[in-house]
């Protein structure tokens, strides 16, 4: 089964993951950059969400684009890789999110396969918002490689590119929010229409704001992201290496997606 990798800020930089030959995928929303990988034998794809050179920004990514393009491939599993803040103090940078939940803030962004008036109407089920199979995959990665880890962590999608203010990351950490994002919604959200066991690893970047001693730069976030890169590089070989054959989950029982 094929194994797709979804990564941002600092992944995107990484040549073992961007060294793969690109190939570009046309679907009927749009086109997506996708590079074709090996890893143990098997095709690993790797999709840079923000293109090859970086320049998107993540309220401008084309979601349905890159998932459909994933979807057309025939890809089985997909990790999202996402940098995000922390909302706790016991959450440190440097450490890992498996995300468990979420709370969706975006409401700029084109969140849903579904929207064309020939229809067909679909209500997706998010009992369950990440594959339970493939975020298995990454806790059981992260134990292997003795990485620091929050499992099950609840995700605040919000649309960017501005950083929160201070009393926002106090309400959001309120509701029970552990890390917050820019760009994992809507890539679960059009994953799961997709029937894609979809499953998400943030990497802990900084403390949101108003919990820091300092602003916070982009420039940072990509510094941390390299800091990490070696645990990150040993999650992932060691999350892939365990989806080689499917698990139980029901992320292809509802999808309607036609493409």
């Amino acid at each position: 089964m094929d194994i797709a990798i979804i990564g941002g800020t600092g992944v995107d930089e990484m040549p073992e993951f961007t060294s793969g030959k690109p190939e570009l995928i046309a679907t009927r929303f749009g086109d997506a950059i996708v590079l074709r990988g090996i890893e143990d034998g098997r095709i690993l794809y790797f999709l840079p969400r923000h293109g090859l050179d970086h320049a998107v920004g993540p309220s401008q990514i084309n979601y349905r684009a890159q998932i459909a393009a994933l979807k057309s491939l025939g890809v089985g599993a997909v990790i999202g890789v996402c940098a995000v803040g922390s909302l706790r103090m016991d959450v440190v940078p440097g450490s890992f999110a498996v995300l468990g939940d979420f709370i969706d803030l975006t409401r700029h962004r084109i969140c849903t396969f579904f929207d064309e008036p020939a229809g067909p109407p679909a209500h997706t089920d998010f009992t369950e918002p990440y594959c339970p199979w493939v975020s298995k995959a990454l806790t059981q990665a992260c134990a292997d490689t003795h990485a620091d880890c929050t499992p099950n962590a609840i995700y605040i999608g919000v649309d960017g590119p501005r950083y929160e203010t201070p009393a926002e990351i106090r309400l959001y950490a309120s509701w029970g929010g552990d890390v917050i994002g820019m760009t994992n919604v809507p890539e679960a959200v059009l994953a799961r229409e997709a029937g894609l066991c979809y499953g998400a690893l943030g990497v802990v970047t900084n403390v949101a704001a108003g919990l820091g001693a300092s602003p916070l730069g982009h420039d940072d976030v990509r510094s941390a992201v390299a800091a990490a890169k070696p645990r990150l590089q040993a999650v992932l070989r060691s999350a892939a290496g365990r989806l080689g054959d499917r698990g139980i989950c029901n992320c292809r029982s509802n999808t309607k997606l036609v493409l």
